[in-house]
């Protein structure tokens, strides 16, 4: 892990409260999925949103009932991030600022170092307590945001009494007094250096900046208009190198990264000060070698690994460029394989019934015609592929008509003016609540490239409303959309909760879905001629499936206790063996590969053995429980045996997935057998 410098070309291409603009290495060299890294580095400024006007041909409809007690005014609604629970929970529940756990509470907030312990199904390292301290507030409410920060300003009946602020990446909680604050700490503060105290609790040290302060006994005075910075640092850090290495408080954390032709580089700048430390993610980190010199300020244990802390304002990292994909190469396939696939996608379009109204399943049923009429182009069944897509332009018709909710109840979107979303009338998953948008939105997006990049034409009327999907999940729009609402940038994947009110943080179970999510919205960029949007999907995309081989299919962190190969939630505090709707192995694995597409190609298959190893982790019933399709073509990636046998397996079979289809599963092994032959 070592520091390289960036030096910036070509044009900006990101968002609210951030800058993301196309970034070169000049020095140090690329470090791949593994490298995360500390460096120094010059804070960015914002850019405006991709999306200009993106939702007002919508109508305004508020569809979801949740409650929000802890939002300041004109603060725009903080769903699907990290700390999405700070605004909509009462009673609060923990955040995670990696590596520490956060509870606000009315009069304060706890902060913990948690341990992490292992079972056969789950690595966690939940709140569970920590270091209380009263602000003397009766209030808190949310009153800056950005993807990995966040401030909350707390007030009692006369007024402000401070501002908090967290991030991602800190083990510091930074405090700025707007009244005098008297804390009441649980034992005599040991001073370390000037303006410097420890305090124990429950074995962890917890470290006390305060220029400003003054202690009597085991009270802390901090002056209205003085900081307080609370750190905790792991059992190997020395406290006075922690109280040298912490500046000013960090007030905000700019984002900037982009792609080249080697890979999609991202770096954080952890803004306000001139020194602090920060922690890069462990779940990304697992192929550095030794640390970089500024990085030497102990190790903390958390569920994605081991993760160092540096002294820097900085965290900066690159992960493999993938490039969008919508069709197969099928060049050297023979005749008789084109025909007979030519031949099954023409059943499997007649067999095609009325298609669902919600925007889950409606949506996944569209990309199934998106994807079938790839593959007719692909095949250069011209007549096949009119057919295709006089069958997709009509069932997109409706939900394209961007004032569609006016009129009926069903394929249309609104515009949710208080939380900020846009949301398909007939909901489903909670998406009301901003679940599962990128899931969802993927799949329009995805058919909508399909047809676009077919009849060209037709990209004025799609245009409107997938632009208004594309800027709910990653473009913004003005004040009306926040840019990035689902993506992490420090984590390098996107959070599926809303409003995550939930004791272990924001989860996110189907990764593949998520990288499917990114390859929809590049491929609409693409077939709609936005060079900055393609930019942006191309940085989304290659960063989610980094993290999807990373995290969840080919973690090489597993601590001994866990008894599976894979994770398939990854949540703020914990990965779990499991599914929020089977318990099956095959639903275990099968999620983290629906839907299965040519881009899936470009990062499952890199390790054919770890392939093997996570379809025998399924167990028996891997080809034949839920999602049972989808395990079998995964393992057509292990070996060319495995791959005769899936073809051989999917010629037989007649039930498949509402997201695809028996000609999509063929083809599916005719580009595995094609890529590996």
């Amino acid at each position: 892990m070592t520091a390289r410098s960036l030096a910036r070309g070509g044009t900006a291409f990101l968002a609210v409260g951030l800058a993301l603009a196309l970034v070169a290495c000049t020095a140090g060299g690329g470090a791949g999925a593994g490298g995360r890294r500390a460096a120094a580095g010059a804070s960015q400024d914002a850019a405006a949103p991709l999306s200009g006007d993106a939702v007002s041909a919508l109508p305004v409809e508020q569809i979801s009932s949740a409650a929000i007690p802890h939002l300041a005014d004109g603060v725009a609604s903080p769903t699907s991030r990290w700390y999405a629970s700070l605004a909509f929970s009462d009673p609060g529940v923990p955040v995670y600022p990696t590596p520490l756990a956060f509870l606000a509470t009315g009069d304060g907030f706890t902060v913990q170092r948690p341990a992490v312990s292992v079972s056969p199904t789950s690595i966690a390292a939940p709140f569970t307590g920590g270091l209380h301290l009263d602000l003397g507030a009766t209030d808190y409410r949310v009153a800056r945001t950005d993807p990995v920060s966040v401030t909350i300003a707390y007030t009692d009946a006369t007024g402000p009494r401070a501002r908090v602020t967290i991030a991602e990446g800190s083990p510091i909680v930074a405090v700025a007094a707007e009244s005098d604050l008297d804390l009441v700490l649980p034992e005599t503060p040991t001073e370390v250096a000037a303006g410097a105290w420890t305090v124990t609790l429950d074995g962890a040290v917890h470290l006390l900046v305060a220029p400003q302060a003054e202690t009597d006994g085991s009270a802390l005075r901090v002056p209205a208009g003085g900081t307080l910075q609370v750190a905790v640092p792991p059992d190997d850090g020395d406290p006075a190198a922690w109280a040298a290495a912490i500046g000013e408080p960090v007030t905000g954390v700019a984002v900037t990264g982009g792609i080249d032709d080697e890979g999609a580089d991202t770096r954080l700048d952890y803004e306000g000060t001139d020194r602090t430390v920060v922690v890069p993610f462990a779940g990304l980190d697992a192929g550095s070698t030794s640390p970089a010199d500024h990085c030497t300020l102990g190790t903390y244990d958390t569920p994605y690994g081991a993760a160092s802390a540096c002294a820097s304002t900085t965290l900066e990292w690159s992960v493999p460029r993938i490039a969008p994909a919508a069709e197969y190469d099928l060049a050297g396939t023979d005749d008789a394989t084109r025909a007979s696939l030519l031949a099954q996608a023409s059943d499997d379009l007649a067999a095609t019934g009325a298609l669902p109204d919600d925007t889950y399943f409606g949506g996944k049923a569209l990309a199934r015609l998106g994807d079938l009429l790839s593959l007719a182009r692909t095949l250069g069944d011209a007549d096949l592929a009119t057919r295709i897509a006089d069958r997709l332009a009509a069932e997109l018709e409706p939900w394209t008509v961007a004032d569609g909710c006016a009129t009926r109840a069903a394929k249309c979107f609104v515009y949710d003016d208080r939380l900020h979303l846009v949301v398909g009338k007939e909901v489903g998953f909670g998406a009301e609540d901003g679940n599962d948008h990128h899931f969802h939105y993927g799949y329009f997006l995805a058919a909508a490239g399909a047809l676009a990049a077919a009849r060209p034409d037709l990209v004025d009327e799609l245009g409107p409303v997938m632009n208004a999907l594309a800027a709910d999940v990653a473009g913004g729009s003005g004040d009306a959309l926040t840019a990035l609402r689902v993506f992490d940038p420090y984590r390098g994947h996107s959070w599926a909760a809303g409003l995550a009110p939930f004791a272990d943080g924001n989860n996110q179970e189907s990764s593949s879905e998520a990288v499917a999510a990114w390859n929809g919205l590049a491929l609409w960029a693409e077939a709609s001629g936005d060079d900055e949007l393609l930019g942006r999907a191309e940085w989304l995309l290659s960063n989610e499936a980094a993290a999807a081989r990373t995290l969840w299919l080919e973690p090489t962190d597993l601590p001994a206790g866990y008894a599976h190969t894979i994770v398939s939630i990854s949540w703020g505090a914990k990965r779990d063996d499991a599914t929020w709707f089977s318990a099956e192995p095959s639903a275990i694995l099968g999620i983290q590969a629906l839907p299965l597409g040519p881009v899936s190609l470009e990062y499952l298959a890199g390790d054919p053995a770890r392939v093997a190893e996570n379809v025998a982790d399924a167990g028996d019933t891997a080809f034949t429980g839920p999602l049972g399709d989808y395990v079998q073509a995964y393992s057509a990636l292990g070996s060319p045996d495995a791959a005769s046998a899936a073809a051989t397996a999917f010629a037989a079979r007649t039930t498949f997935d509402d997201g695809w289809s028996k000609s999509l599963a063929l083809a599916w092994v005719a580009a595995v057998q094609a890529r590996s032959g």
